[in-house]
Order: structure tokens, then sequence, then C-alpha cells
């Protein structure tokens, strides 16, 4: 009796997490009814831009990385400098935009951002093995809730909304300097540990919960956030340190043809040929092992 009043008390929470969870999905904060994915994709595909045909060059380098001659010239030191001056500026920048001033976060962005990694760093979520275990789903389900302030959430819900033009420069500076810890010297755990971004991106990809965070977010943020976590996990692989056992052939060539569908992407052809490349080095590597 008491086992079947335990598992009914299991299937009530599970419900009831459910109904959570889709509220926050479906509602805005404000109560705001949201729109499907489908009628997401299609009034953002119906959105106006200004892309041209052809990016700038210099902020295709920007996203695909420095300029090779500029590289080759440049100390290790410069470039580590110079990716922390780029996101002091970014930050400094988010400091003057009225939407960030109004939430009043009292501190500057760029103190809250590294505590913000410091927070997630603490508490990385397990980005694999849910199965059927209810608590792990649950649990990556709310990751970022029970983490993080909400404030803190609020903010970077607020960033991705309103920097959405420059998302891409953006998100290539971040994770460059998120991936620079062995080359740059690290101050007071930062950028967090390859190992504590490999849990989050393969949380993001591989989990449950994570797939249906970044499932609500804008087409074009999921696209280039899902991109970035499967070239972290593909670092992770080459260095023999994938040890959940994570496997992200399955999505390369997927999230290739969603991308270069993607009209409002600038570096679209550019993304999808790396996937392709990651694909076909898998497919090399499991002829000869």
């Amino acid at each position: 009796m008491k086992g079947n009043r335990g598992l009914l008390f299991l299937v009530i929470a599970l419900i009831a997490g459910g109904l959570v969870v889709f509220y926050f999905s479906y509602y805005g904060e404000e109560g705001e009814k949201r729109p499907t994915v489908q009628e997401a994709e299609e009034r953002e595909a119906k959105a106006p831009t200004e892309r041209p045909e052809q990016a700038p060059q210099e902020k295709l380098e920007a996203v695909l990385g420095e300029k090779v001659v500029e590289s080759q010239t440049m100390t290790v030191e410069d470039r580590c400098q110079k990716m922390e001056s780029d996101l002091i500026e970014f930050f400094a920048y988010l400091d003057e935009q009225d939407y960030v001033r109004e939430l009043k976060i009292g501190e500057d962005t760029f103190s809250r951002f590294k505590r913000i990694l410091h927070d997630l760093s603490l508490h990385p979520p397990l980005p694999a093995g849910e199965g059927l275990n209810y608590d792990m789903i649950i649990s990556n389900i709310y990751h970022f809730y029970r983490t993080l302030d909400l404030k803190d959430v609020k903010l970077i819900s607020l960033i991705a909304k309103n920097e959405a033009d420059s998302m891409e420069i953006n998100l290539a500076l971040f994770y460059r300097w998120l991936m620079s810890g062995d080359e740059c010297r690290r101050e007071k755990g930062l950028p967090p540990s390859l190992d504590s971004l490999y849990r989050y991106a393969g949380f993001l990809v591989n989990s449950i919960g994570g797939r249906a965070y970044l499932f609500r977010r804008k087409t074009r943020l999921r696209l280039l956030l899902s991109y970035y976590c499967l070239l972290t996990i593909h670092e992770v692989d080459k260095r023999k340190m994938n040890s959940f056992g994570i496997d992200i052939t399955p999505f390369l060539e997927p999230l290739a043809e969603d991308i270069e569908n993607h009209q409002l992407l600038y570096f679209r052809k550019e993304y999808a040929g790396k996937l392709i490349d990651l694909k076909n080095y898998y497919l090399r590597k499991r002829k000869t092992s």
C-alpha cells in the first residue's frame, strides 16, 4: 500500500511539474500567451531583415576566427588580452542600454556575468543518462531556475531578445573566450573548466530538459547555441574527455540542414560546412577504429 501511495505521489508531482513547465513555456512571464514553435518560426521568417547577400569580410573573420596573418603575429598573451578587451567592451555597451538599467541588477553586467558563470560551474547538470530517471529529468528541466536568480534569467533573456542582430558575432566571441581556458590564465575559475562547458553543452543537446529549453528559444538563437554545443563536445571528444560518451553524429547533418535553410543567419553556409566536416570526421574515425 505504501509503495502504491509513493508511486501516486510521484505521478502527481510529475504532472504538476509538467503543468508548471507548460505554463512558463507557453505563457510569458507576464501571463501573455506565447506562439507555438511553428507560429514563431513563421513569424520570424516573415520579419524584415537587412541581411546582405554576402557578409562583410571583417564579420566573417570575427565569427570564424582572427586573420591567419594576424593570429600568427600575435602572442598568446596578446590574443588573450584582445578577447578579454572585446568582452569587456561588449558588457560596457550593455551597461548603457535602457533595458539593462531598468532591471536594476545592482552591479555592472560584466561582474554579474562572471558571477553567473561561477554559480553555473558549481552546479553543472548531468548531460546524459536520464532514461526513465524522473528525478533527473525534473532536475534538468528546472536546472537554470534552481541554479540562477530569477533576475539573472531575466537579464539573459533580455540580452538575447535585444541583441539578436549582433548575436552571431557575440556568440563567436563568447565561444572563443570560453574555450581559451588552457591558453589564457584562468582567474578565479574563469573561463570555466572544459569539463563544465562539456556538461552544459551535453545538457542542452542531449537531455530532455536541455532540449526543451532550447526549443523555447527563437530559431536563430536555438540553432547557434546547438552549433556551439556540438563544437564543444567535439573538442572534448578529440581530447578523449567525453566521459559521458555523448555521440553527436546524429545531430550534425540535421542541424546543418536547418542552419543552411535559415535565411537570417549571416554565416549559415560556413556553419553548415563545419558540421558536415565533423560528420565526415566521425565517419572516417569509425572506419579506422
